[in-house]
């Protein structure tokens, strides 16, 4: 008897969907088990015994096993620093974000185990693909191998091989790609940016080598976790990690950013950063998720944010005075009702008076995810949920909007 892998999810896939191997008996006669070990980064994770359906054939959904076992990271790889404002270096890597899955498939009959008869590899993101894209989804259109493909783990949207973002001088982030020329046979090697003004005249243009003296490893290099990569790209961090370039053009109106092969060719769609000028009169906010690819995305509240501190408590009834006294007496304040298990918590509704029908579609994403940080003004991230999955939209004139949610910081003020 041989257990065989009849057929496996696509090589690299976000984990939150249906990761289904259909593994048959090669030789005919069907086990009265087949035995499936799992491997995560080496180390055995699960091992079971699944009993063939009637058509002696066993469907292993990996899915079950791996559950809430890989997760984008929200610190850089030595946990040092949070990620969203890391500025030392153009990129760091992850830790959790990537993971290898090794499937090794067997059978047992009359109490023998056969061993590994064949072997399943995939590698897993912290992402999620609808019921509606089908069962294991291509995720090829994120390799950087070519200038038509979207390579960066972002829900927005290419127009004509463009992504654009809109971010503030004050803005932090990083949009995460894979660094992998093994695996996926990925070309990039260096990460090409143009600095241009509101005429399109390229004020700067620069060059950052993929590589661990930046920040990342070779796009060769084996560790499995290092090749899920995070370019910190928006203003404030590219302002720090690249000497004050944007300051010292005044005049920036965006910059362009491409992944490009070592000779030089784009490997990638371009990753365009369009300056947003905001008023003075009161902090923005940004807000900032876990994609469904894997990655980091973003948007800017320019609306005053409203916050809202609140307590709840359970009152208990206590008897007043000293009932163990020689004389029974109180004082005039005493108290007959104390409140205990008191707890607070803090609330914004965060507000945004300009928002297209794109930004719109695109914070649905928010919604669905299960971590968000918030940062307002030019504090630190914070940690937040959003308290209904749902948010106000009002067209203010064509094509603009003004939207509005609510977000709980998650963690108890402390009473």
């Amino acid at each position: 008897m041989s257990a065989q892998i009849e057929s496996k999810p696509s090589l690299i896939i976000p984990a939150n969907q249906s990761l289904i191997f259909s593994i048959k008996e090669s030789l005919g006669t069907p086990p009265d088990r087949f035995v499936v070990w799992v491997l995560e980064d080496g180390v055995e994770i699960a091992k079971l015994y699944l009993t063939p359906n009637t058509n002696s054939v066993v469907f292993f959904n990996l899915a079950e096993v791996v559950r809430d076992r890989v997760k984008v990271d929200d610190k850089i790889r030595d946990k040092s620093a949070t990620l969203l404002s890391y500025s030392t270096l153009p990129f760091t890597t992850g830790r959790n974000g990537l993971k290898k899955y090794v499937v090794n498939v067997g059978t047992y009959t009359a109490g023998v185990e056969s061993g590994t008869d064949d072997t399943g590899i995939v590698y897993l993101l912290d992402g999620v693909e609808q019921i509606s894209a089908g069962l294991h989804p291509f995720f090829t259109d994120y390799y950087p191998i070519a200038s038509t493909q979207k390579t960066w783990l972002t829900d927005r949207n290419p127009v004509s091989d463009v992504i654009t973002l809109e971010a503030s001088d004050n803005d932090e982030g990083c949009i995460a790609f894979l660094n992998d020329s093994t695996i996926i046979g990925g070309l990039g090697a260096t990460v090409k940016t143009i600095v241009r003004d509101g005429a399109g005249l390229a004020l700067s243009t620069f060059y950052d080598t993929i590589n661990a003296g930046n920040g990342a490893q070779l796009p060769s290099a084996a560790d499995i976790n290092q090749k899920l990569t995070y370019l910190m790209v928006f203003p404030k961090n590219i302002e720090q990690w690249g000497g004050g370039v944007l300051s010292a053009n005044p005049t920036w109106d965006s910059y362009e950013v491409t992944i490009q092969s070592g000779a030089l060719a784009d490997r990638s769609n371009t990753l365009k950063i369009q300056r947003l000028c905001t008023q003075d009169k009161h902090k923005n906010t940004q807000l900032a998720w876990t994609n469904s690819v894997g990655g980091w995305d973003s948007v800017l509240f320019t609306g005053r944010t409203e916050h809202t501190d609140t307590v709840s408590s359970k009152p208990f009834q206590k008897q007043i005075g000293n009932w163990d006294a020689s004389t029974y007496t109180f004082l005039p304040q005493a108290r007959e009702s104390a409140p205990y298990q008191v707890t607070g918590k803090s609330s914004f509704t965060l507000i945004s008076v300009g928002f297209s029908f794109a930004d719109i579609r695109f914070i649905k994403y928010a919604l669905r995810s299960d971590n968000l940080m918030m940062r307002a003004g030019s504090g630190g991230w914070m940690p937040v949920v959003i308290d209904t999955k749902s948010y106000n939209v009002k067209e203010r004139f064509s094509g603009v909007y003004s939207v509005s949610l609510t977000v709980t910081l998650a963690q108890s003020l402390r009473c």
